[in-house]
């Protein structure tokens, strides 16, 4: 997670998505926001806002004063975008956020990571389940299907490891969110490559993926002790997540395929 990120339409659907299946449950939510850097402000593009007409009016058939609630993200100090606007809507009813930056894995040692790890995990150490806001995913090599070392990829402060996703859901149910598709490599590749991958480390979880479909393409894993088809099947008819003209549904259930 990047402050700039904040209020885009991949935003709202991490929110439709915690507020529709989960907010009966208490909820910890780790960003992994990394350090601001000194780059062009993010485009308003795709953000939710009257700015952008045509992902704000399809954001109000799907959750009007959700999408309401973005616009005014965008509007209070036009152009400066910090992650506790998000958490001061008050979307969700209970729910404990870790915000602390976390700034790689490789710069002050392994030492630093454990840390912050630690840190979050003592933060939402009463959730029943835990939103993981990475800004790419995992790092997966798609071509050969390999999950590549922290040490091996270029801003490792983007990723998060299947050790840490081990450690997140100890008596827990994770959410988490990716938004790496790699150029050249098909989208089914990659969904079938983590759904595989969860499943060999979870053997004893219920593991689903959720495509998050119009304007970013991106995608939700979900790691649960329970069978969640028939709260997912409620989930993908609520008025507004089906199929709206031109658009798919704001989400597809990709795995496990009923």
């Amino acid at each position: 997670m990047e402050n700039k990120y904040v209020g885009d339409i991949s935003d709202f659907a991490k929110f439709i998505i915690l507020k529709y299946l989960f907010n009966d449950k208490n909820i910890g939510i780790v960003w992994y926001l990394t350090p601001d850097k000194n780059e062009p402000d993010y485009s308003l593009k795709f953000k939710v806002c009257e700015k952008n007409l045509q992902i704000f009016d399809y954001a109000k058939t799907i959750d009007k004063n959700l999408a309401l609630q973005f616009n005014l993200i965008c509007k209070k100090d036009a152009g400066k975008f910090y992650i506790n606007k998000l958490e001061s809507m008050q979307t969700l009813n209970n729910v404990e956020y870790f915000n602390e930056c976390i700034v790689g894995a490789c710069i002050d040692g392994k030492n630093y990571r454990k840390q912050w790890v630690n840190k979050a995990l003592d933060k939402i150490k009463d959730c029943e389940i835990v939103y993981l806001d990475p800004d790419y995913g995992l790092p997966f090599d798609y071509r050969i299907s390999v999950l590549k070392s922290l040490e091996k990829v270029s801003y490792p402060e983007k990723y998060l490891t299947i050790e840490e996703i081990k450690e997140f859901i100890l008596g827990k149910d994770v959410l988490i969110f990716h938004n790496r598709y790699p150029v050249g490599v098909e989208y089914d590749k990659v969904h079938l490559t983590i759904f595989n991958r969860m499943k060999k480390e979870f053997k004893n979880k219920y593991c689903y993926i959720i495509k998050q479909n119009p304007f970013q393409p991106r995608f939700f894993v979900i790691i649960s002790r329970y069978d969640l088809t028939k709260r997912l099947k409620r989930f993908l008819l609520t008025p507004g997540l089906c199929h709206i003209a031109p658009f798919k549904g704001f989400f597809t259930l990709i795995f496990p395929d009923y």
